[in-house]
């Protein structure tokens, strides 16, 4: 499959499904929209060019080389990925706004951390219940006498990603258990989102943490005395 639109053509919307494909190249120098599905694991080719308009893109692959699909999105403003496959290189997004890791359970920690690190300008964070555990060890150096991280341990912090010294506003998390990583991690980002406005917190309906846990979280200390925290 080879697809070649530019700025004169007037296709509006194309949908490609073909299950069995296995060579893929994309160039769509003008493209603003993208949803891109490849839920074929095995490796296969595919190239994907330089994206430059693209304004918001849902990524959800199972590619074990993401490689020229993260180097062709760097122009994006909104962002929803998930993916088990980590990048090689790095690459700046300088115009990315939103940012929502998906609901998957085995996103790649090394991913999440390194959107992050490298979305200087990120206003909005936006997470859903996953695997998380291993993404905050990825944001902390842990101390060799501990077993895991506590907001009040003497863990010595792993350089702070710009975003949250800088831009972040709106920290969003879906399906809050209460687990102790889930918890370190929104404190991560209390503590350290200097510009954060909003933290809205939407309990699990089935996994509903006590209330203890939700009145820890609340006394928890903020980088931003302007941060409100809210439950639903």
């Amino acid at each position: 499959l080879s697809l070649d639109l530019r700025e004169k053509d007037t296709t509006g919307k194309l949908s490609v499904v073909v299950p069995s494909l296995q060579k893929i190249v994309i160039e769509t120098p003008s493209l603003e929209y993208l949803k891109f599905g490849d839920h074929n694991a095995y490796d296969h080719y595919c190239l994907i060019e330089n994206m430059p308009n693209l304004i918001e893109a849902y990524i959800e692959v199972a590619l074990p080389n993401i490689n020229s699909l993260i180097e062709s999105i760097t122009h994006v403003k909104r962002l929803t990925i998930c993916s088990e496959a980590m990048y090689d290189g790095s690459f700046v997004f300088i115009q990315l706004e939103h940012l929502e890791l998906c609901t998957c359970n085995t996103i790649a920690p090394d991913l999440l951390v390194r959107l992050l690190k490298e979305s200087s300008n990120l206003q909005v964070l936006d997470v859903s219940m996953m695997e998380v555990s291993l993404f905050v060890k990825q944001l902390f150096v842990l101390s060799d006498a501990q077993n895991g991280f506590s907001p009040n341990s003497c863990n010595q912090p792993s350089p702070v990603p710009e975003c949250m010294l800088s831009s972040l506003q709106t920290f969003k998390w879906l399906d809050y258990t209460g687990e102790p990583t889930e918890r370190d991690l929104v404190v991560y980002i209390l503590q350290n989102a200097v510009h954060l406005k909003t933290t809205r917190i939407t309990l699990n309906e089935c996994h509903v943490p006590k209330s203890e846990m939700i009145k820890e979280l609340a006394r928890s200390s903020r980088a931003s005395t302007k941060c409100q925290l809210i439950f639903d």
